[in-house]
């Protein structure tokens, strides 16, 4: 074997082994994509929020890298990021301090994570044909293609549409951001016609917050109200996050000082294992203890 018949054969055994280790990577990936199914329901699952806190970063480089290894194909790991990071800002930098410079710097910090979970969520709806085409387009097109998207994309859809309205509402000063709304709402209505009762009735929550606003921007208290009763008939009263969005966002728009005042005792009082999703218990439980510190500031 001559010299350049030897060096040919050895870099196309080294293209070969490239290849193949490029595929086990994504093998491995994705073989691991149902493994993390059992880390998000811990995560959930979980009642120290400071434990939760301190675990969950790990978790989601680790999640960061099987995704990139996957190279981003693969939807169950795209789901994951998806929640894990729009619950990871939720649960411990929004109202988790009563520091005002502090909680300036969390919004900063929840913000950047929440672009990361809603691109992860596009991601997703992207591979939608359709939904790709009009994705950064006009307001009724867009609307035209959630049309496209079934039950079994409820999740991709209504996590997506979290982070994404998460993001605008810590971004009132953006008019950019803010005309993103309507997509947003679109998305979760869209959510409420194909299943409602997903995660507790979890959708509605944006509804309340998207009610409670002034009326110039779209706000109606009854209807607020309304989104709220939807929630506790579907969860049986256990799923106390409405009952913080409540006094966050539709007691201080009312005005209403004693409503607020009952929220959180109500959120107080409640039994730390009403779902067996007990982080979101325990988030709600500590979050309204920061709200209550901070009622002047509301009415």
């Amino acid at each position: 074997m001559n010299k350049k018949i030897l060096a040919l054969f050895v870099f196309t055994i080294f293209i070969m082994l490239m290849a193949s280790g490029c595929s086990i990577r994504k093998l491995t990936a994705n073989t691991t994509a149902t493994i993390m199914d059992d880390v998000v329901d811990a995560f959930f699952q979980e009642q120290d929020t400071e434990f939760a806190q301190v675990a969950i970063p790990a978790n989601l480089k680790l999640l960061d890298g099987l995704i990139k290894a996957a190279d981003y194909e693969n939807n169950e790991l795209l789901l994951k990021g998806c929640k894990l990071y729009g619950m990871y800002a939720l649960a411990f930098l929004e109202d988790a301090t009563v520091d005002a410079v502090q909680d300036r710097e969390n919004q900063k910090r929840a913000k950047i994570f929440y672009l990361r979970s809603k691109e992860y969520g596009m991601r997703i709806l992207r591979k939608n044909s359709d939904f790709e085409k009009v994705a950064d387009g006009n307001l009724d097109d867009f609307k035209a293609t959630l049309a496209s998207f079934n039950k079994d994309e409820v999740p991709a859809l209504f996590w997506t549409a979290f982070s994404w309205g998460s993001y605008i509402n810590l971004s009132k000063n953006s008019a950019q951001d803010i005309a993103d709304l309507p997509k947003v709402r679109a998305m979760v209505e869209r959510v409420i016609e194909l299943d409602d009762t997903y995660f507790y009735g979890i959708p509605h929550l944006f509804m309340i917050v998207y009610y409670s606003m002034p009326k110039l921007f779209g706000g109606d208290p009854a209807l607020a109200k309304k989104e709220y009763d939807r929630i506790k008939a579907i969860s049986g009263n256990k799923f106390l996050m409405a009952d913080f969005y409540m006094a966050k966002f539709y007691a201080p728009a009312m005005q209403d000082k004693a409503l607020f005042t009952g929220y959180v005792e109500a959120i107080r009082n409640a039994d730390d294992a009403l779902i067996p999703e007990k982080l979101f218990t325990a988030v709600a439980k500590k979050k309204i203890e920061i709200l209550a510190k901070k009622m002047e500031n509301y009415f």
